[in-house]
């Protein structure tokens, strides 16, 4: 396996024997190994199971609460793009200028080490259940649901670090629950869209006020006046 990266392969990092893995686990293990140097437009590819899997796979290091510059914005509007086109049952054409990219060697590395957690601790207790929320009936909702959590990450917030994390749990959330058609997972990932659009409105909304707060000072006019002086 080509490690211009100079990282281990996961199936090599995970404790867990991948044979006691169940297959759609073991399937999502291999594609990161090939996401962290494959070009965006060929991980993502048109196969909506891959695209669900790499839409998951790239949110997964955004989980941190600090930044890699540049990938929250993109990934959310892939993730609305994909998303709709998941629901409306067609692929997306990815734009040449973020199709020739690749994961950035940080991202390729962090995914690596977060998806090797998040498998010992959350496989052993994934299956499948509650099938309604996998359905293909389901799919047009889950795809929309998809989109807003992507629109949600690409959303500008003010005076925030940390508002990318429930965003990019919901998009984990929902499309490992589908992949793995653990209808759990999908629920989960419908809270958490839920939860990261009411952070953006009170960020906004908090932004707003102390801005307006602020706008009232008397001290504030002078101190516009002296810097623009």
């Amino acid at each position: 396996m080509n490690t211009k990266y100079g990282a281990i392969p996961l199936n090599q990092q995970i404790n867990t024997d991948l044979q006691d893995l169940p297959y759609a686990w073991r399937r999502v293990v291999v594609f990161a190994d090939n996401m962290a140097q494959a070009k965006v437009a060929d991980a993502i590819g048109r196969n909506p199971k891959q695209q669900l899997t790499w839409i998951g796979l790239a949110a997964l290091p955004l989980l941190l609460p600090f930044g890699i510059p540049g990938v929250a914005t993109t990934l959310g509007y892939l993730t609305f793009l994909l998303g709709l086109g998941y629901a409306l049952g067609f692929g997306i054409p990815i734009p040449k200028s973020i199709g020739e990219k690749r994961l950035p060697p940080k991202a390729a590395s962090v995914l690596k080490s977060i998806l090797g957690v998040f498998i010992r601790r959350v496989a052993p207790y994934s299956r499948p259940r509650l099938f309604i929320m996998s359905h293909p009936r389901m799919r047009p909702l889950n795809g929309l649901v998809l989109a807003f959590a992507g629109l949600t990450m690409a959303a500008p917030v003010p005076f925030a670090s940390f508002d990318n994390v429930l965003p990019a749990a919901a998009m984990v959330s929902i499309t490992f629950g589908l992949r793995v058609r653990d209808g759990r997972l999908v629920l989960a990932g419908y809270v958490f869209t839920v939860l990261a659009a009411l952070l953006v409105v009170l960020l906004w909304w908090g932004g707003y006020a102390a801005f307006m707060w602020i706008s009232r000072q008397p001290w504030a006019s002078q101190w516009l006046g002296w810097l623009f002086s």
